[in-house]
């Protein structure tokens, strides 16, 4: 699984003092030493990173991303060997991955939306149809959707989700036959980028626009597009089982109590959207003196892995086992969050490590949870994009720059210098990575070590 962050770029600001000998009538005095009136120094990023560097394997021309319309989006998707991507031409094109030899085109005016499924690649035109293709390059099907902003594709099972911001279509993914399309209210709804179907029913979230604009999930019959139920101030669910949905509650404003604090899980009937009561996660913290109340991230949200819940109680992290639950229950486990007031939790665990986002300094960190410890991925410029992939993290910087290291040992392994400050989701296939940078899309073989 892939674990990703994106981040924008963070300016510093260093002032220098430099000192010059005085000279008069053609002869240097001594001068006594003046002292800066103001001086400061960042040393995050005064370390060189020493380490192969290595040049792409391959590089192909691909259509630039506007990250405003297309901002969790790769321009390719590489899957069994082969690379898919969109070029210059708008054409969607398929690479030998180890070599980066071309096997095929297809269609022209395509827009960045891809997904590979089923051994086959679905995509869409900027007309706004969706269409299929298989691996070798036919055509299998294209349906208008009128979806000239679509901004993802998801297929579940038997049928292809199309999203565009409020809107919603579902394909049947064999024939490409439109099954059903239906649309939130614009001026209040913008979608999000999730959805899940379970026993029939499709959830979908969304941020709805009140006097506060916050999270909402609606559920549909997923064989018709009828709308079900809806509920306000609920989180992407964290989990379905037996008919009742699980999400965190956002309590925000309205249950602010400064020194008791609790994170809510809603329960809702999965068919009817009944409450079915909920869960409390509670602790404590001093009052906080200058009078501003935080929640979310790390000062209140929670995540789901396996049968543990995770809870960000601010300067602690906690778990509890979720289907064995206890009113007022102690935790499990509970580690410090170093620093917790500049992380961002990025929600992913991976080789027993809760990734995080250092907001000062804008590098991957990670927390091990056997021990505890904090560990960074320092570069030595500003991450712009991170990926972690098996026993390898990959990352980009404002440098241009992109290293590869060992997870484990933390350790550099090798260097490609890209020549764009831009960058992609980093992709993955055998023992080969695909850097996605400005408007190329290099293939880098990997070092044994990280196969």
């Amino acid at each position: 699984m892939r674990k990703t962050i994106h981040n924008a770029l963070f300016t510093r600001l260093a002032i220098v003092s430099i000192g010059l000998p005085l000279i008069c009538g053609g002869f240097a005095e001594k001068a006594s030493a003046e002292h800066s009136a103001v001086s400061m120094s960042n040393g995050a990023y005064s370390t060189v990173i020493q380490a192969p560097v290595i040049k792409p394997t391959w590089s192909l021309p691909v259509i630039p991303i506007n990250r405003d319309q297309y901002s969790e989006q790769a321009v390719a998707v590489a899957v069994n060997g082969k690379v898919f991507a969109v070029d210059p031409n708008y054409r969607l094109v398929a690479l030998d991955a180890s070599s980066g030899r071309k096997l095929w085109q297809y269609g022209d005016q395509l827009t960045p939306i891809l997904i590979h499924s089923n051994d086959l690649i679905y995509g869409m035109t900027q007309s706004g149809s969706i269409y299929a293709v298989t691996a070798s390059g036919k055509k299998v099907w294209t349906t208008s959707l009128g979806f000239t902003k679509a901004d993802h594709i998801h297929r579940i099972g038997s049928t292809v989700y199309i999203t565009q911001s409020e809107q919603t279509a579902a394909v049947d993914a064999a024939s490409g036959k439109l099954k059903w399309k239906i649309s939130e209210e614009k001026d209040l709804y913008h979608g999000l980028n999730k959805l899940m179907e379970t026993d029939g029913v499709l959830i979908r979230n969304y941020d709805v626009q009140g006097s506060l604009t916050l999270e909402q999930i609606n559920a549909y019959d997923a064989k018709t597009g009828k709308k079900l139920w809806d509920s306000f101030r609920t989180s992407f669910p964290l989990a379905v089982k037996d008919g009742i949905v699980y999400s965190v509650a956002n309590t925000f404003m309205i249950d602010d109590d400064p020194v008791n604090h609790k994170v809510t899980i809603a329960q809702y009937d999965l068919k009817t959207g009944k409450s079915k009561g909920d869960r409390q996660y509670r602790w404590t913290e001093p009052e906080n003196k200058d009078g501003v109340y935080r929640s979310g991230g790390v000062y209140g949200s929670a995540f789901l892995y396996g049968k543990d819940l995770y809870v960000f109680q601010g300067e602690t992290l906690t778990s509890y086992d979720f289907w064995n639950y206890k009113p007022d229950s102690k935790p499990a486990r509970k580690w410090a969050q170093n620093g917790y007031d500049q992380l961002i939790p990025l929600l992913s665990i991976h080789e027993g490590r809760m990734f995080y986002q250092d907001f000062s300094t804008s590098r991957l960190t990670a927390m091990k949870l056997a021990s505890g410890q904090f560990i960074h991925y320092d570069g030595d410029n500003p991450t712009v994009q991170a990926d972690v992939f098996g026993k390898g993290v990959y990352v980009g910087q404002s440098d241009g720059v992109f290293h590869g290291y060992d997870l484990t040992s933390l350790k550099p392994v090798f260097t490609v210098n890209t020549g764009s400050r831009s960058f992609g989701p980093t992709l993955k296939s055998g023992g080969m990575i695909f850097i996605q940078s400005g408007n190329r899309l290099l293939g880098v073989k990997l070092p044994a070590s990280l196969k």
